[in-house]
């Protein structure tokens, strides 16, 4: 059975947008809608997916200057150590196994057909064609099977709810057994959650693609490159910018933490907090009735959260951390007189704009203010100061 979808894959509570290195994902991806076993069908994408700005309030307030910005959030703080901080860098090394997964994606993506193997045991991995029927206290329950008609499934890919795919694991084509389940408490039908079910199964045959020949032929007729050596050296060239990023991202945030919890928050402004959160419920309920659920069930399916409750719960949490986060750059901020220029803002608004999806400057903008991606410069140059000042041990 398709387990539920637990969180959003893509929330952006601005806080979460603190440095966009921490991987905002890009809106136009969107979560691949399938039709389930079960009674509902789970498809959230990620284009839908909730936003929190300070520009999605309804009060439109005049934009501070970027000095009356960082007066107005220094003054709920006093920052402890942030300079000369200790930490345990994170530097990934780009291996020869990491370029062969890429080159192996590569060539998987021209399969040109798949053979049926009809003798041999499954492995992690695989891609198998199945055949299930479910039952609940020797019940068989509605959309519990496959019908007969075949369900391919790659194992290990965490499609089905927690223990599903890994019981098939080891087993050879052809036999018929079966496995053992349990739903979770927070899966979207009622009359499957936290119920024990028995799934018989029966492995018609693996799945195995026919690839064609790595060749400096194929990569020239494929690729911009000329040769194996070539493209391989690419993937390796692209696999070290991206983990660079990464990396920094990583060190970056390891250090805010400890610049955080050094600090001192004296008061949070309670009304901003409560302003993105009730955005956030509305857009919610809103999200929910385009999906034809109501809040409860929604958020249980998005957010495994058994009511409204739980989850304004949780978005005022990190609603004030974010609050919490701004407090401390613009005290460091104010400390180091620290201030970016227009063209460093308009710089970090096209990376937002590429890192976002958003090709169109109008619809960005109405959106995130300019004093939104001011502070977003202005939050990454703190972050930038912070490990430039820092000791990697």
């Amino acid at each position: 059975m398709y387990k539920r979808l637990r969180k959003s894959k893509y929330i952006l509570l601005a806080a979460m947008c603190l440095s966009l290195l921490v991987g905002c994902g890009n809106k136009k991806d969107k979560t691949d809608d399938k039709e389930t076993v079960a009674t509902q069908t789970e498809a959230v994408s990620e284009e839908n997916s909730i936003e929190i700005t300070e520009s999605d309030t309804e009060t439109v307030e005049e934009e501070l200057s970027q000095q009356e910005y960082i007066d107005k959030y220094a003054q709920y703080g006093e920052v402890g150590a942030y300079k000369g901080l200790e930490y345990t860098e994170t530097k990934t090394e780009i291996t020869d196994e990491m370029v062969q997964a890429q080159v192996d994606a590569f060539i998987s993506a021209y399969a040109t057909e798949t053979k049926e193997i009809l003798v041999g045991t499954t492995e992690n991995g695989d891609t198998v064609n199945i055949d299930f029927v479910g039952s609940i206290d020797g019940v068989e329950f509605e959309g519990g099977s496959s019908g007969g008609s075949g369900y391919t499934l790659t194992l290990g890919s965490g499609t089905m709810i927690e223990g599903f795919e890994e019981q098939i694991v080891g087993h050879d084509v052809g036999e018929i057994f079966d496995i053992n389940v349990t739903f979770p408490d927070n899966y979207g039908s009622e009359e499957l959650a936290g119920k024990d079910a028995v799934f018989e199964i029966k492995i018609n045959y693996i799945v195995e693609a026919v690839l064609p020949d790595y060749t400096d032929e194929f990569v020239a007729n494929n690729t911009e490159y000329e040769t194996i050596e070539e493209f391989e050296q690419s993937i390796r060239d692209n696999l070290t910018e991206n983990y660079a990023q990464y990396d920094k991202s990583v060190n970056s945030n390891v250090l805010f933490e400890m610049v955080v919890q050094n600090a001192t928050i004296k008061d949070i402004p309670d009304e901003e907090v409560d302003e993105m959160v009730e955005s956030t419920i509305s857009d919610t309920d809103m999200m929910a009735d385009s999906y034809g659920y109501d809040m409860v069930t929604y958020i249980s399916m998005v957010y495994g959260m058994s009511s409204e409750e739980d989850f304004r719960d949780y978005l005022t949490e990190m609603a004030t951390e974010y609050v919490k986060e701004k407090i401390v750059i613009c005290a460091i901020a104010k400390e180091e007189n620290i201030i970016v220029s227009d063209e460093e803002i308009a710089d970090y608004k096209a990376m937002m704009m590429e890192k976002t999806g958003y090709s169109d400057e109008k619809t960005f903008d109405s959106v995130y203010t300019s004093e939104d991606v001011m502070y977003f410069t202005l939050a990454e140059k703190v972050q930038s100061f912070i490990v430039e000042n820092a000791n990697p041990i």
